[in-house]
């Protein structure tokens, strides 16, 4: 049985994460580019750089539902 909330708050998640994800990218990849850093930097640099955005948002987002469930 799929519980409904829970959908919701996943694909929302997934959906702001998707919406952030391509401007994400290519700031990260215009920065790197601009200071001529090599591949294995740039994807270092934006693997660090999403997975803090990410553990930003998903706690945000939780934090969102958490409020809204309480009301």
């Amino acid at each position: 049985m799929i519980d409904k909330k829970v959908a919701v708050e996943v694909l929302s998640d997934v959906g702001i994460g998707f919406l952030i994800a391509f401007p994400l990218a290519f700031v990260v990849l215009s920065i790197t580019t601009y200071f001529g850093l090599s591949v294995s930097v740039t994807s270092l640099i934006q693997t660090g750089v999403f997975t803090c955005v990410a553990l930003l948002r998903k706690y945000y987002v939780r934090l969102f539902f958490k409020r809204n469930q309480e009301t």
